[in-house]
């Protein structure tokens, strides 16, 4: 066997590139296959079906009132107070607070590192892994809201739960967005993540000025308030669509570099992430 033949042969194959949305097709399978393990199937179950299910048997105690519009104003409630500007916010820091700190702490970053990518790619694919899983499975949840509200009678479910959907999309976005980077910084980023929602999107959303355009909720909340019926349970009047998605859009954008530099600059040693 020549063996200076098989070395030159060797240098000279091209190197391998792969797209973009190749890369993208890989990291994706291998979130959705992660996230169908039997063990995490039952998690997914108890997400989407908990709240649809209490908001569901919380109009018993208030059946009396339905002729005043209390099965709605319950509904609201769950969906919208406790749902979308919520758990929805939470939701989005644990799933993409985690999305590479758990590769990080399986020891699996290095090997997927090793393929023909850059680390930025790396990022961004898991990021949009993640968008579209954590997507489809708040859009089940949403679903199960609206069996359980026109189960119970509450007016005009179908037109609530669109908006609801539609709003949805832009949420976990911004939010999977600013969480993204918290993951990125700290390993206690769950700490991070309710300490920056009281003071930001509670307080700081809060002051009657122009400053509290830096909370995403009052952007969503005037995204909200277009159907009528939450304009008046919020206590919101309509803003401009515009405005808002442009605000959404600029702090996802930014967020989304900042998380990309950060993790193309930044080591991260895996018996750092393991301790304590």
């Amino acid at each position: 066997m020549n063996h200076e033949s098989t070395l030159e042969t060797t240098l000279d194959k091209p190197s391998i590139h792969p797209n973009f949305f190749g890369i993208l097709a890989g990291i994706w399978k291998l979130t959705w296959k992660s996230q169908l393990t039997w063990k995490k199937v039952y998690g997914l179950l108890s997400n989407v079906l908990v709240l649809p299910l209490l908001s569901y048997f919380a109009f018993s105690s208030s059946a009396p009132m339905a002729q005043i519009g209390g099965q709605s104003n319950t509904f609201y409630m769950f969906t919208v107070d406790f749902y979308i500007l919520l758990v929805l916010p939470i939701t989005c820091l644990t799933v993409f607070g985690g999305m590479v700190r758990d590769d990080l702490q399986e020891d699996t970053v290095c090997f997927l590192l090793t393929r023909p990518m850059k680390r930025w790619q790396f990022f961004l694919t898991k990021y949009l892994s993640h968008l579209a899983w954590t997507q489809i499975t708040t859009a089940l949840t949403l679903l199960a809201f609206a069996l359980a509200g026109t189960l119970r009678g509450v007016d005009d479910v179908p037109n609530l739960i669109f908006t609801l959907l539609i709003i949805q999309i832009p949420a976990v976005v911004v939010y999977g967005a600013i969480s993204s980077l918290m993951g990125l910084t700290t390993k206690k980023y769950l700490v991070f993540g309710i300490i920056y929602g009281f003071v930001v999107e509670f307080g700081i959303g809060q002051i009657p000025t122009n400053i509290n355009t830096l909370a995403m909720t009052n952007h969503l909340k005037s995204l909200l308030a277009k159907y009528p019926p939450l304009s008046e349970h919020l206590g919101v009047e309509p803003g401009s669509s515009l405005t808002a998605v442009t605000a959404i859009a600029a702090v996802t954008i930014v967020f989304l570099v900042i998380s990309s530099v950060l993790f193309t600059m930044r080591e991260y040693n895996h018996s750092d992430e393991m301790s304590k």
